[in-house]
């Protein structure tokens, strides 16, 4: 099964280095404005010739973005294209039987997602990151390396949980609120909202 990348930076190079080989998807070129180092992919065009390889035959694309609003709305670009997402997992990452993840979402590697956890779609579960049972990850969510969500934790669409941070169980993130690199986040985050320290407060 065929899949472009849409992407040329650092985080298409970390999805494409966790890509599992046995997961019957290849990667077979990127999209991007410029050319660049894609792991030997070939360019094959920028965002604009996404309907011209649909109708080549291409029908599976990954969007491999870092910015999360960016990846929402260039995954609507690729949907309207006539393109399916697909999801990346690393080999290395543990997936519980429960766990669900939604198109066009990667887990990377070292990654966990504990009983009944839900990842949206388009969602980034980067490096090292522990996703415990029953937390609910929005859609475009970025849940950076090394983070740690204890149960039941609820992150909305759009938000990002910076590297390292650690939140209790039962904690909501609001919708496109930011949760500082380190912090500890001990109370609910309203949607929009950015919160750092240990504990956590309002910056």
């Amino acid at each position: 099964m065929r899949v472009v990348v849409v992407g040329n930076g650092g985080h298409a190079r970390a999805c494409l280095d966790a890509w599992d080989a046995a997961s019957g998807l290849e990667p077979v070129g990127y999209v991007a404005p410029d050319s660049g180092d894609v792991l030997g992919l070939p360019h094959l065009g920028s965002d604009h010739d996404l309907a011209a390889l649909a109708a080549d035959g291409l029908r599976l694309a990954f969007v491999a973005l870092g910015s999360n609003h960016l990846r929402a709305e260039v995954s609507s670009q690729v949907r309207a294209a006539g393109l399916e997402l697909v999801s990346v997992v690393a080999p290395t990452a543990v997936v519980g039987p429960t766990a669900t993840i939604g198109p066009g979402s990667v887990v990377l590697h070292r990654a966990v997602l504990g009983a009944r956890a839900r990842v949206g779609s388009g969602s980034i579960i980067n490096t090292g990151a522990t996703v415990d049972h029953d937390c609910v990850i929005g859609d475009f969510v970025h849940v950076a390396p090394g983070v740690n969500l204890a149960g039941t934790v609820t992150v909305g669409d759009r938000a990002m949980i910076g590297i390292g941070a650690s939140v209790v169980p039962g904690v909501t993130i609001g919708a496109d609120a930011v949760v500082g690199a380190g912090a500890v986040v001990l109370h609910d985050v309203p949607a929009g909202r950015t919160v750092v320290g240990v504990p956590a407060e309002e910056k």
